[in-house]
């Protein structure tokens, strides 16, 4: 056993390696590793031919998988612009990223970041994992002074929001409601179809002062 008692290095190199090569499958989560921690990883377990002299070097031990790199300063929850993958960050699905947490713990204070696999493209369909996610104002009608920013997923759908907004807002679950969104100073668009997707609704980033979705 690694230490931790965590499995053996070559266990752990072996799962993790054919985990690494999992097809991208619509609505799966994927989570994204630090490079710079995911590097110290595969030389402690002899990831590749050429580390093998380091393999088991307490010199070289990961210890907690860290993403510091990769977030904003002061938010656990928003990375930074501009990441690249695999320059930046790893992409390891679910499984792996559950059995290097079991191994290595995770760095206090931080959050996994989990991010969905969605579909793109008009003609031609090819999945992709969402590294970014679409930064939403909510707020009610009765005061859109008081406006909350919070990010979905394209694969979010239009109920997923109500739900999230009644939490945000107090609003009990038998109250009516009515989402819009506002892509104008004074223009709305009913949102009344629960089970489209952010992306079927075409609610993006950066829309004129939106998108606000009143209740």
């Amino acid at each position: 056993m690694a230490e931790g008692g965590a499995a053996d290095l070559d266990t752990q190199r072996g799962e993790v390696a054919t985990l690494l090569k999992t097809q991208l499958r619509k609505g799966d989560t994927w989570y994204l590793v630090d490079s710079h921690w995911f590097k110290q990883w595969k030389k402690y377990v002899g990831f590749d031919s050429w580390d093998k002299y380091q393999m088991g070097d307490q010199n070289v031990y990961p210890g907690p998988v860290d993403n510091s790199g990769l977030l904003k300063d002061g938010d656990v929850l928003a990375i930074k612009e501009h990441l690249i993958d695999e320059l930046d960050y790893i992409l390891v699905p679910t499984e792996g990223w559950n059995k290097l947490v079991s191994w290595y713990g995770l760095t206090e204070g931080q959050e996994p970041i989990a991010r969905k696999v969605v579909e793109q493209g008009m003609f031609v369909k090819h999945c992709k994992v969402e590294v970014y996610l679409t930064e939403l104002k909510l707020c009610e009608d009765s005061n859109m002074d008081n406006v909350i920013t919070k990010r979905f997923s394209k694969a979010d759908t239009i109920d997923m929001i109500e739900k999230e907004m009644r939490k945000l807002f107090s609003i009990p679950d038998e109250k009516e409601t009515r989402l819009w969104n506002r892509y104008m100073s004074n223009t709305f668009e009913p949102l009344n179809k629960p089970d489209s997707t952010i992306q079927d609704a075409g609610l993006y980033q950066g829309q004129c002062g939106g998108p606000f979705c009143p209740l």
